[in-house]
């Protein structure tokens, strides 16, 4: 099966000089595909400007009258990377807002905003590369700082000097662990382990101390969750990153908004009102007008300058003000990017879903603080990138466990979230049975599950294979789908099973957009990819494959399902052809696994 690619180098610079022929050919790749994907159809060829709003910092909202096509429609929405463009001007941003005859596209820079018409189109961000890049040339200039020697010991290139942490004693639990480490560790929770609970509690204790902490988190929606769970326990957090892509209920602690809602904001905005009047005057102007009405716009545009300082200033102090008295800030590596170049420390830097998170943001994480930790499972998917080559790229968590003699990886064995029989293949195939379940963890019963299967079984796999069910690609993916499988899944859904509680995963992009057209909000479906980190009471896994040749593509890679058989809480129940899985031994015994404790059905029960 498609198994992780080990790389050996000789120094810490030649993996640097890696990383970044990695991040060179990824970018490549994504401007690529992007291109490729007639950027035509991903395009508002008219969009009258119509104002512009300051909004804090170097933050501008940008508003303009459209018509949107059917086409347009399916690729807006908040958060998405943009380029708007004139003759004059490219600049890249973010959706804001939209509706039938609105956009507002949320950017980052001062722009001359002239004339009236712009095309806007869909497009890919290329600063986080930059921001990439920036911190390998930063990290390179600091051969002599402890962070830099730090980096050595974890990726296992100076043993020599690396200094020992005390003997970890079996008393000790995994938070007092966090506590007797000085300088780096890693926390291998397997799945329903509790690693963000635990990072929680450690953020607690830092708290206690009147330390300073960081958590760094490689998507949004890790980010986000910590947040509410900071909320929860009476931390006061403060959430960086780019508003366009948060949630609605963590936007409050964002740190545009509370230097927006600080006390200090009045005279602040007075100078807003200010700026806006200038602001409208500039813009009202059209292009033919004579010399004495061009100096006083040039005019207007140092004063507006002027107070844009000023408002700057005031708010930076704000900033640092509410950044120095928080108990704890949380960001995507991209989020942090400014701060880190400002060189602000921390106490301790904690990394969340460290396994996908990508090398140059754990370094960044490890020049940011005194102690740093990496919380997350060597055995799931790593970092999502585009390229077919690097699919089985070592993960930064996995190459620093696996230089780590032991004393600093914290392993997590106990899981709170599955039933046993849900847990026992993976604990079998990925953790050497070393992952026990909480005694008294305690699961509902589901009524639908019973009804519809005749029983409460946790783990069914109703076999496709015998029936007419045959994979098929469709559009300019060319991703697998299977038109059984959806019908089933469609079945299933109607005879009961309650949608709250139910997610469909699948490993294929084109069968997970299919089943989203065809439930018309009737049930949900997402990647196995893009639901890890994530759970539900019922779990449908659709493994798409059929085939007479017994190819299985991408399913091939262990990790892949390790995740899909570990997200499930009560009922995991897997949809496949086993004349095609079963060639493939993983799948075999797979399949073994749930004869003896679980069930197989054949899909002929199911169908009308």
């Amino acid at each position: 099966m498609g198994r992780t690619i080990k790389q050996s180098f000789g120094s810490l610079e030649e993996e640097f000089s890696y990383i970044e022929s990695i991040l060179t050919k990824e970018r490549e790749i994504e401007r690529t595909l992007f291109l490729e994907k007639a950027r035509e159809t991903n395009t508002i060829k008219s969009a009258e400007f119509v104002d512009l709003r300051f909004v804090v910092g170097n933050t501008w909202r940008a508003e303009f009258q459209v018509n949107l096509s059917n086409q347009n429609k399916r690729w807006i929405k908040p958060g998405t990377p943009v380029l708007v463009q004139n003759q004059n001007e490219s600049i890249y941003g973010n959706v804001y807002q939209w509706n039938e005859t609105k956009l507002i596209i949320q950017v980052r820079g001062d722009y001359e905003w002239e004339g009236e018409t712009y095309h806007i189109s869909k497009w890919f961000t290329e600063s986080t590369y930059d921001l990439y890049n920036e911190i390998l040339t930063k990290i390179k200039s600091e051969k002599e700082s402890d962070a830099y020697k730090k980096l050595k010991w974890i990726l296992g290139y100076s043993e020599g000097d690396k200094p020992l942490p005390p003997k970890s004693s079996q008393t000790l639990s995994p938070l007092e662990r966090i506590f007797t480490i000085s300088d780096y560790g890693m926390v291998f929770g397997p799945p329903g382990t509790g690693k963000t609970t635990l990072l929680m509690q450690a953020v607690k204790e830092i708290k206690n101390r009147n330390l300073s902490v960081l958590t760094l988190c490689p998507t949004n929606f890790a980010c986000d969750y910590i947040v509410e769970l900071a909320i929860q326990n009476g931390v006061r957090v403060i959430r960086l990153g780019n508003s366009t892509k948060i949630k609605e209920e963590v936007l409050p602690y964002h740190l545009d908004h509370l230097i927006q809602t600080h006390p200090d904001q009045k005279q602040i905005q007075n100078w807003m009102t200010e700026l806006k009047a200038i602001q409208k005057k500039i813009n009202s102007w059209k292009r033919n007008f004579g010399k004495e009405e061009r100096e006083e716009r040039n005019q207007l545009r140092k004063e507006a300058k002027f107070l844009l300082q000023t408002i700057r200033e005031a708010e930076s102090n704000i900033r640092t003000k509410l950044l120095d008295s928080s108990e704890l800030i949380v960001s995507t590596f991209a989020g942090f990017g400014g701060e880190f170049k400002k060189d602000r420390k921390f106490d301790y830097v904690f990394v969340d879903e460290a396994t996908q998170s990508i090398d140059p943001g754990c370094y960044m994480a490890i020049f940011s603080g005194k102690k740093t930790f990496f919380f997350g499972d060597p055995k799931q998917l790593g970092v999502n990138y585009s390229h077919p080559e690097h699919e089985n790229i070592q993960s930064f968590l996995e190459k620093s466990i696996e230089t780590d003699t032991g004393e600093r990886t914290i392993f997590l064995e106990k899981q709170f979230r599955m039933k046993e029989e849900i847990l026992g293949f993976p604990n079998q195939i990925y953790y050497e049975n070393k992952v026990f379940t909480e005694p008294n963890l305690n699961h509902h019963s589901i009524q639908e599950i019973s009804e519809i299967f005749g029983s409460d079984v946790s783990v069914l796999w109703i076999d496709t294979a015998g029936s007419d069910s045959q994979e098929e690609t469709d559009g300019e993916d060319l991703s697998f789908m299977n038109e059984t499988e959806i019908s089933l899944i469609e079945t299933l859904m109607e005879k009961g099973l309650p949608k709250e509680k139910t997610i469909i995963i699948s490993p294929y992009r084109g069968q997970v957009e299919r089943l989203t057209q065809r439930a018309n909000g009737r049930w949900f479906t997402q990647t196995i990819d893009s639901f890890q980190g994530r759970e539900s009471e019922i779990v449908i896994l659709s493994l798409v494959r059929s085939n007479s040749d017994g190819e299985i593509g991408f399913l091939m890679n262990p990790k892949r399902l390790n995740v899909a058989l570990t997200r499930a809480k009560s009922h995991l129940i897997l949809i496949g052809d086993s004349a095609t899985l079963c060639g493939h031994k993983e799948f075999q015994n797979l399949y073994h696994y749930i004869e003896s404790n679980g069930e197989i059905r054949s899909i002929y029960e199911f169908m009308e």
